[in-house]
């Protein structure tokens, strides 16, 4: 996603605040190397634009204990996209030199974070450059960090600037850690494998009562395991269809989907888990097809074992949705349940274990 437009001086330049931070103090070659003298060309030579880039190197010599545990993290390591395109081909397909690791590594791994893309700068992918004149914020600005990263989807959503709405929590000055507690960023030392796997937050985390004493009639009518909040608590998402990758002139990898859409889609759940036991959950469309790399060479042998349609922890949630006006909003309302009829001709035959036959 394109970042603002910024000026040279709002990304580059280092304010007094800095100089005189405990970061500060340890001078600019404690981090990014060179020499202290006053020759342009000999301070720089050697220097390290991205001192964080490696987990256990600068950052790990005072925050050792944050350091081991980030560098299993998915933000760090992004397995999650590694073991996601392993499911579509075969495991071990980025051991290889070929079109799909090339993709890869000049795309997906650009989503790859350091302690410094949150804490010092905004992402590369997004902007790059400094989101606050070199200050290390303990608590990221989330328009500079995890929107960088997250904006076409659930930090977009969030913040009102994709789909119909903003997010309740964000109109009453949630950040997103707010919520998502400090395992969700930094890791747990355990080596992650998806974005299920770490400790997310629930709507129970705070709301407590919602089955037991609501209020509210339609939450005592629905147990805990009919639908998931968001199937009544969310708005329309982003969902990309059809997305094909293109190597540019200098040799990395762009990936384009031809169509986007925001709308509103309730599925089947096709895993239920302790964590997800719903029986309906929101969804989400991926742009992936069966030839998406095809321009590469790359081929996808297991695409239709895959759904396209995901499940979505979308994050505009509102108190009065369209689908929560009324029974009738919801029940036998076709436009929002995924049918047989949604599928594209090109989607994954797995898609069917999400739609639902008989509308409730």
């Amino acid at each position: 996603m394109a970042g603002p437009q910024l000026a040279g001086s709002e990304m580059f330049c280092i304010s007094e605040d800095f100089l005189s931070s405990e970061h500060g103090k340890l001078g600019c070659i404690a981090c990014h190397g060179g020499e202290n003298v006053g020759d342009f060309g000999k301070a720089h030579a050697g220097v390290n634009r991205y001192p964080s880039a490696d987990a256990g190197g600068i950052c790990n010599q005072c925050h050792g204990e944050i350091g081991a545990t980030f560098a299993n993290s998915i933000h760090y390591t992004v397995q999650g996209m590694a073991n996601a395109l392993e499911n579509f081909t075969h495991p071990g397909v980025l051991d290889v030199d070929g079109p799909l690791k090339t993709a890869f590594d000049n795309n997906c791994y650009k989503c790859h974070a350091t302690c410094g893309s949150c804490h010092v700068s905004r992402p590369k992918a997004f902007t790059g450059g400094l989101h606050s004149q070199h200050v290390f914020t303990k608590r990221p600005p989330m328009e500079d960090t995890c929107y960088g990263c997250h904006g076409a989807r659930n930090a977009g959503e969030y913040m009102g600037k994709v789909g119909y709405t903003k997010d309740v929590h964000f109109e009453s000055g949630k950040h997103c850690a707010d919520c998502h507690n400090v395992s969700n960023f930094h890791g747990t030392g355990v080596a992650e494998q998806n974005m299920y796997e770490v400790d997310l937050p629930q709507c129970t985390d705070c709301h407590e009562n919602i089955y037991s004493g609501s209020s509210i009639p339609a939450h005592n009518i629905h147990s805990a395991d009919t639908m998931s909040c968001q199937v009544c608590h969310a708005s329309a998402n982003n969902n990309c269809f059809d997305c094909h990758a293109t190597q540019k002139t200098d040799d990395s990898v762009a990936g384009v989907a031809d169509q986007m859409r925001i709308m509103f889609k309730i599925g089947l759940n096709p895993e239920r888990t302790e964590e997800r036991p719903y029986k309906y959950i929101t969804l989400r469309h991926i742009p992936t097809t069966p030839d998406t790399f095809a321009p590469l060479g790359g081929e996808l042998p297991n695409y239709d074992l895959i759904p396209n349609w995901k499940y979505s922890p979308t994050h505009n949630i509102q108190r009065k949705t369209v689908q929560n006006e009324s029974c009738d909003s919801c029940h036998g309302n076709q436009y929002i349940w995924l049918q047989e009829k949604d599928l594209r001709e090109n989607d994954s035959k797995s898609n069917l274990k999400l739609v639902v036959p008989d509308l409730p």
